[in-house]
This record gives structure tokens, sequence and C-alpha cells, in this order.
């Protein structure tokens, strides 16, 4: 029996009801399963580049930003730029690099877009997090160049070289589990750590996910589309459930499909966290002379 089958089980009620009742009990927990992991996602991203821009403020002042903005930055706001062309919309001013100290800001994309029409007004919730995908490809990608190997080993350690079936049989946190554990140890392998390849790819790394976070500006204009895309989603996966699937089997489906992209944002998150850390063992020999607000 799944979680919403003994949930609503425990109300009496006529059947007809009930069936309802299950109907949008099963709606609600597949929407959860698909949403959660993003939002846990974007707070541990946000929190972590928290730490490390206020360490490095807190040591070295807000020029501090620049050391790692010059590349953070232009992939932040190229993510916004590619999102408006997918959505349409029209790019009025864009900086990719423009720091202001008064403001803050280091870059910016202006746009605008037809009210009223459903596909631009929904292109807002997918313009606003941009950054978060932009910012998780660039890791991927400097993963990649850096070290193939480690990419490799940590694809087939996850089982998806094993086929369809393979991938079946192996849970969803297990294929998450053995992704980090096989990067860990090749990233944190002695022979790595004394290398100059390491430090240069923890430091670009510190760059791309210091700046990956979408702004509080970026969440405004977030928010103009998320209704409708909630919407959306509500939709399809009532009509997933009226048709008569079952609740697990749509989890278990789903969980194998996004699966190669939450583990993708695990990795983001280990990478930074990695960042992270080195930055803090760093900047402990430096006195805290800058407040930070």
């Amino acid at each position: 029996m799944s979680q919403v089958h003994f949930f609503i089980a425990a109300f009496p009620a006529s059947e007809t009801l009930r069936g309802v009742l299950e109907i949008i009990g099963q709606t609600f927990w597949l929407l959860l399963v698909l949403v959660a992991p993003f939002v846990l996602f974007t707070v541990l991203i946000h929190f972590l580049e928290h730490l490390i821009q206020v360490r490095l403020a807190s040591r070295f002042g807000w020029r501090s930003v620049l050391w790692t903005g010059w590349l953070g930055t232009p992939i932040h706001e190229l993510s916004h730029w590619v999102l408006c062309k997918v959505f349409r919309h029209r790019v009025l001013e864009m900086a990719l690099f423009e720091p202001d100290k008064r403001s803050g800001r280091l870059g910016f994309v202006r746009h605008s877009w037809n009210t009223g029409n459903w596909f631009e007004e929904v292109g807002n919730f997918f313009i606003g997090i941009a950054p978060l995908i932009g910012g998780s490809a660039a890791l991927a990608g400097l993963l990649w160049f850096f070290y193939p190997d480690a990419v490799s080993n940590m694809i087939t350690s996850a089982g998806f070289t094993q086929g369809v079936d393979a991938v079946e049989q192996t849970s969803f946190t297990g294929m998450i589990f053995a992704s980090v554990k096989s990067l860990l140890a090749d990233l944190l392998s002695p022979a790595h750590l004394v290398s100059w390849k390491f430090w240069l790819f923890t430091y670009l790394v510190l760059c791309v996910g210091g700046h990956m976070a979408p702004s509080r500006s970026d969440y405004d204009g977030a928010s103009r589309g998320v209704t409708l895309v909630v919407l959306a989603v509500v939709g399809c996966l009532l009509m997933i459930s009226l048709l008569g699937f079952e609740t697990d089997d749509l989890v278990k489906a789903m969980l194998r499909f996004l699966s190669p992209i939450f583990a993708l944002l695990v990795i983001a998150i280990v990478i930074c966290a990695i960042a992270t850390v080195v930055v803090h063992i760093l900047t402990a020999f430096f006195p805290e002379r800058f407040t930070v607000t």
C-alpha cells in the first residue's frame, strides 16, 4: 500500500469521496517528489554561496567578489539570456560583468514579454532560475574537462552504463550515493591534492558556484510564472492519476527519469561544498577586517 492509499484509508467516507481524495493525494504526492529535490538544491546552493561571499568579504572587502565574479557572473547572466531566447522574451539590455558597489549588482539582463501569452509568462519562472541550470552545466563541464576519468568512474559506479534493467534494480538514493562516493574518492586522492590542476579546478568551481544562485530580483521574476507552472504540473499529474496509474509506479518512473539530473545537482553541491571548505581553511590565516551586512 502506498503512502497516499494508507492516508486516505484512515478517513471513513463514501467510495466516491474516497476516490476523489485519493486522486488529489496522489497528485500532490507526485508534485512533492518532483519539486522537493529542486527546492532543497536551491536552498543548499544559496547557503554555500553565502558562506563563500561572506567569508571573502569579511577578510578582503567588497572587491573580493570580483575575484570570482569575472567568470561566475557572465555564466549567470548568459543563463538568463539563453532562457530569454528559448521563451521568446525580448532582451532590452544586458551586461555580462558590470560591478556596481552601491547596488551590489555585478551584471544584469533586462527583458520584456507579452503579458497574457501563457508561454512567455511561464518563461519568467525558468528565466529566473536559469543560473541554477547554467551553473550546474558549467560545473559539470569543468569536471569533465579536468577529470574525465572521474566522470567515467562516477557514471559506471552509479550503474548508468549497465542498461535499463540494471538502473531499475538500483534505488535512487543508491545511485546518488554511488556517484558522490566515486567522485569524492577520485577528487580527494592524495595525488590530486598536491597537483596544480586540482587547485585551478577548485578556483574555477569557486568562481562558478559562488554566483550560480538566483538573486532576489531573479526570484521576483520567477514568481510571475510560478503559478502557471504549478497549475500545469498539477493538471498533468491529476490527469495521470485519473487514468489510474499507481502512485508508487509513477514515483519510481519519475526518479529513474530524473536520477541523472538529480545526480548532477548533488554533484554540483558536493563540488561547491569542497570549494567552500577550501576557502574557509585558506582564509583562516587572515584577520577579519570588514563588517559584512
